[in-house]
């Protein structure tokens, strides 16, 4: 009999979306947050412990999107030497290496405190990440990048060999290891139900399943029309990461690409090939450019992989079938293991590699979380937030950053982008 895996990410069980009692829409609010992921209960609970009147309207439940569909690995989020790269290329301007990985090591610090002093129970440890190299090439390549990740964010980086590598991780196809002691994971879905409850207590007015389908400027002012109904508002965030080409009121549309990400999980395993596989339970990578990450689940008895199947999106089933067997050829111990669950989500991407927030006549947005959003989008939102009640600033400021040549919102250019990284990888590994 042909095993189906529940297509819903295996976080739903413990925690699925969540639909607040239906509340009238208020007419006026001083700030309008559009997406409850995240980035936008992040913004709201901090305007409202700052005195402020806000609404977040979410066009589903909140924690049908990528806040709840991700990995729950909590890194820095940016790859500083690629962005320089790309900086160089493209003769691109923009905050200086160091103040951005300043922040970016600030919101991994800013999220632990965040959780801590909550007390939101979301399984948050400080394990540290494990970047594998998929050949001798890539390891010796981990030693410049081990350097700059101490100086620039105090990351405790260092290499395993390939002979010491057991102690970190069951691969044999891997050639060793870089360690990034700074680093930690959660359980997704309880961090976003523990923002959720934060923001109730703060007198944030939460609407599910409320679409904002056009906005309007009205003197100084807003006036939002949802899918329940108009809301009039002072300012507005638009905090919906990957999806808001769906709104182009600020032309964001040829600014933001929406990549698919696919994630599977495995049946419960045997105890002793868990220790096995990952004995520290960090979470971990392959470094390739079509990247593949993984991490034993918060239970300790399941193990998680994911990396973009294709270019675009693809059935389920397709993508279960692409991810079972990079991750068999990367784990062959793992070869008659079951899936049990298989979800996808859309993140963001940028064309100069970082996440940006921004402001343009009274409407910020937040965006570009590269598939690492889950510090940086919670340190974004309360960015924004602490720029609308004070003015503050951030080192991801960017109210006109590039825009992608040749790009109307519809991603052409990925699957040739998708076919030069695998064999960029291939090569490498040779």
């Amino acid at each position: 009999m042909t095993h189906t895996p529940i297509q819903e990410p295996l976080w739903w069980a413990d925690c699925p979306p969540v639909e607040p009692t239906p509340a009238p829409l208020p007419a006026k609010v001083d700030v309008l947050v559009v997406g409850g992921g995240y980035a936008g209960l992040a913004t709201a609970h901090e305007l409202a412990q700052g005195g402020a009147q806000v609404a977040v309207c979410e066009a589903a439940p909140f924690g049908h999107f990528a806040s709840a569909r991700n990995s729950g690995g909590v890194s820095f989020g940016l790859e500083l030497e690629t962005l320089r790269h790309y900086r160089k290329w493209l003769g691109l301007k923009g905050s200086d290496a160091a103040a951005l990985a300043a922040e970016a090591a600030q919101a991994v610090d800013e999220l632990a405190g965040f959780i801590e002093a909550e007390r939101i129970d979301c399984d948050f440890r400080m394990a540290g990440r494990l970047v594998a190299a998929t050949s001798e090439r890539r390891f010796r390549q981990f030693e410049a990048r081990v350097a700059s990740l101490n100086r620039l964010f105090d990351a405790r980086a260092y290499l395993v060999e390939r002979r010491d590598q057991g102690s970190e991780i069951d691969g044999p196809n891997f050639h060793g290891l870089m360690v990034i002691s700074r680093s930690g994971q959660l359980h997704p879905a309880k961090l976003l139900h523990g923002l959720l409850r934060c923001c109730r207590l703060a007198g944030v007015s939460l609407h599910a399943r409320t679409q904002v389908l056009s906005l309007q400027r009205q003197g100084a002012a807003f006036s939002a029309q949802t899918s329940r109904g108009p809301i009039e508002c002072e300012r507005i965030v638009l905090a919906t990461n990957a999806h808001l080409h769906r709104l182009g009121e600020i032309g964001l549309e040829r600014r933001v690409v929406p990549v698919v990400s696919n994630i599977v999980v495995t049946q419960e395993l045997d105890q002793g090939l868990i220790d096995r596989l990952l004995p520290r339970r960090r979470t971990a990578s392959d470094g390739r450019r079509v990247l593949a990450y993984f991490r034993v689940t918060p239970d300790g008895r399941r193990f998680l992989y994911g990396s973009r199947a294709a270019p675009g999106e693809i059935s389920t089933e397709r993508a279960t079938a692409i991810l079972r067997a990079r991750m068999v050829r990367s784990f062959p111990q793992l070869s008659n293991a079951r899936i049990d669950y298989a979800w996808g989500c859309q993140v963001a991407f940028t064309l100069d590699r970082i996440p940006h927030l921004g402001e343009s006549a009274g409407i910020h947005f937040i965006t570009g979380c590269h598939g690492n959003g889950v510090a940086m989008m919670n340190h974004l939102g309360r960015k924004t937030a602490r720029r609308i009640l004070s003015g503050e600033r951030s080192a991801f400021d960017a109210n006109d950053f590039p825009r992608i040549p040749l790009y109307r919102g519809t991603p052409w250019f990925l699957p040739s982008m998708h076919r030069a990284y695998q064999f960029i990888d291939w090569k490498s590994e040779r």
